[in-house]
């Protein structure tokens, strides 16, 4: 019986792993070509920051200078109890773009997630109907709005997500490990949208519609990860969130390895939360999909089965798991080379990855303990450089 069990799970999370692997490939060789428009639909765009006096001035320089109508978009910036010197560069940019820039300094309050509670507010004075999202170390190109805008001409749509890039790959050896991470994790997006299956938010270039939102009851203030809390709502309710490849922005990895895990812990538990609060409702095929994703944390644990195979090296068994383990690591190792090639990572780190990939179990074991022992649930902002200044291009 234990052998059985071994070898089940095993060929589970083998099977899953190179589900995955195959959406993002298949993820990135899409080339989607999309129309733009230039003043269809008005814009709330919403910028939740903290000590972000890094990136923020960053950020609205590429805001205010979008290649879309000024009088169709506003800018709400929401300091949250920020120590730096983050309300004043925003008060700066209100003062130069008065009609376009708004600043809101929020009063202290105790909730775990931060970033929910000052989204919240800022829908409550939105002027428009369509709301973005970006996190302040985002660097849009100027065009998003144009493709945004032509999506939300279907009314069943009620989000878009964006395409989102490491800005800082080659800043630490740290940062390649977490941008191969991100990466695989973003083609899988884009592989999934190209199947019709679930898209989630990923809380930054992210565009939602405030009667949708309000209809779901807004972002969850007690969830570590809001941005997929609502797009399982979303779903739920029969909306549909797309997938906009030709919508892209960059943003920051971690650079260090202390910030790399305290992010990490965060995801991970934040989509033990979400998997256990799946709501009731209309069940097809993306939402299965979704159940997948955020199920990502208990299949990364699974695979710690697979260092039992000794187990059941005597049976019959042990030849057929192995080679289901063999082709999992084949085309996990040949998509992070993918990603590589495009993304100018350094060959060693495709090979790495494997191992990187041990480190990212052992988190999610760690989550996996904060959650079962109730540790309080905190919402830890990510540390910027801010040291990638350079244009990007439009």
């Amino acid at each position: 019986m234990l052998d059985e069990l071994i070898a089940f799970l095993s060929i589970l999370v083998s099977s899953w792993s190179v589900y995955n692997s195959f959406l993002a490939i298949y993820g990135i060789t899409w080339k989607r070509i999309d129309t733009k428009d230039f003043s269809e639909h008005s814009f709330s765009i919403i910028i939740p920051a903290k000590n972000e006096e890094k990136v923020l001035g960053r950020l609205l320089d590429r805001m205010v200078n979008l290649e879309y109508d000024k009088s169709k978009y506003e800018i709400i910036v929401v300091e949250d109890g920020s120590t730096d010197n983050t309300y004043q560069i925003c008060k700066q940019y209100e003062n130069l773009y008065d009609n376009l820039v708004q600043c809101v300094k929020l009063p202290p309050a105790k909730v775990p997630n931060g970033k929910s509670r000052a989204l919240n507010h800022a829908i409550k004075i939105a002027k428009y109907e369509i709301i973005g999202i970006f996190d302040a170390d985002t660097v849009p190109r100027l065009d998003i709005l144009n493709y945004a805008s032509t999506v939300f001409s279907d009314p069943q749509v009620a989000g878009v997500q964006g395409k989102l890039i490491p800005i800082n790959v080659r800043e630490s050896i740290i940062a390649r490990f977490a941008s191969l991470e991100e990466l695989y994790y973003e083609y899988s997006i884009a592989g999934r949208a190209r199947l019709g299956l679930f898209v989630p938010l990923e809380g930054t270039c992210t565009f939602v519609r405030k009667s949708a939102l309000q209809e779901v009851g807004g972002w969850n203030e007690y969830s570590l990860t809001e941005d997929l809390d609502l797009s399982l709502k979303l779903a739920s309710k029969g909306y549909k969130i797309v997938y906009l490849p030709s919508i892209i922005a960059w943003r920051e990895v971690p650079v260090s390895l202390r910030w790399l895990i305290k992010q990490r812990l965060r995801w991970y538990r934040g989509h033990f939360e979400v998997t256990l609060r799946i709501n009731r409702g209309r069940i097809d095929f993306r939402i299965i999909d979704g159940i997948l994703i955020v199920s990502t944390p208990i299949f990364m644990i699974l695979n710690l089965v697979n260092y039992s195979l000794i187990l059941i090296y005597p049976t019959s068994l042990f030849i057929i798991t192995t080679a289901f383990v063999s082709v999992a690591s084949f085309t996990s190792f040949i998509t992070a080379l993918a990603i590589s090639k495009k993304h100018l990572i350094e060959f060693p780190y495709s090979l790495l990855s494997l191992a990187y990939m041990n480190f990212v179990i052992l988190l999610n074991v760690i989550a996996l303990i904060l959650e079962i022992t109730r540790r309080p649930r905190i919402w830890v902002k990510t540390e910027r450089s801010g040291k990638i200044l350079t244009e990007l291009g439009k």
